[in-house]
């Protein structure tokens, strides 16, 4: 997807706007915390569920980033987002299976792509709500760091400044972004549904060549098998009665 769509959906900042100041990887611990403070739900529903707790284990520890501000919010949003992302996996996987049972069967994919049209769209919705509340707390803490800026004595006054500018900059790009997202609502999000089910097509398209392709070479294999064995069979010599 292009990112002025698929920004529904990865919802992380980019690195150019807060900087890449390192302070080590984000460890599990860090990670969990992020997770308690922003959706604790999502900790409930592991202690609950051990199916939901696999998937979160799975992310945990697959998740290898650096402690930055830019992967900071990203984590937020993976949190708020969980619930969604793991229905969006669920309608796709269900959305897949059915185009391949009906390509193999001859049947209509019709119904089903309306049904996936219209779980996506419900998914997208919560997603973009997500994306603007992030958003709006992003501006926040940006706002406090810029107040907070008057009172810090450890910075010179022309390093005030330089921060200061620096911070109105950052709350601008996000004021901008902000409302774009709050723009045309709808059709932002009917663009992205149309855009990821066509995305999901195309894998699909890829994934069913390749098993046509496979089928292909098995029947092949077997039928150069099939004389061999006619041949073998007819130099075969009879059995003395």
């Amino acid at each position: 997807m292009k990112k002025s769509l698929f920004i529904l959906a990865t919802l992380a900042m980019s690195s150019a706007l807060y900087g890449q100041t390192e302070s080590g990887y984000y460890t599990r611990e860090k990670v969990l915390d992020l997770f308690a403070q922003y959706n604790p739900a999502v900790l409930e529903n592991a202690r609950q569920n051990s199916d939901y707790n696999a998937v979160l284990e799975s992310f945990l520890s697959s998740y290898q980033k650096i402690e930055n501000a830019p992967n900071r919010y990203e984590l937020i949003a993976i949190a708020r987002n969980f619930d969604n992302s793991i229905r969006l996996k669920g309608v796709t996987l269900a959305y897949e299976n059915a185009v391949i049972f009906s390509q193999m069967s001859g049947g209509d994919i019709a119904a089903a792509r309306v049904r996936f049209h219209t779980d996506l769209l419900s998914v997208f919705q919560n997603i973009w709500a997500v994306t603007v509340h992030l958003r709006e707390y992003e501006i926040t803490e940006l706002e406090e760091q810029l107040k907070s800026l008057r009172k810090d004595t450890a910075l010179s006054a022309p390093q005030k400044e330089d921060r200061k500018a620096e911070l109105k900059e950052k709350i601008s790009v996000l004021k901008q972004e902000l409302k774009k997202l709050q723009k045309n609502i709808g059709e932002q999000i009917l663009a992205a549904v149309d855009m990821y089910v066509a995305q999901s097509d195309q894998n699909l398209a890829a994934q069913l060549e390749s098993m046509y392709a496979a089928q292909a070479q098995t029947d092949s294999e077997e039928a150069l098998q099939s004389p061999n064995l006619q041949i073998k069979t007819k130099n075969k010599k009879p059995v003395a009665k």
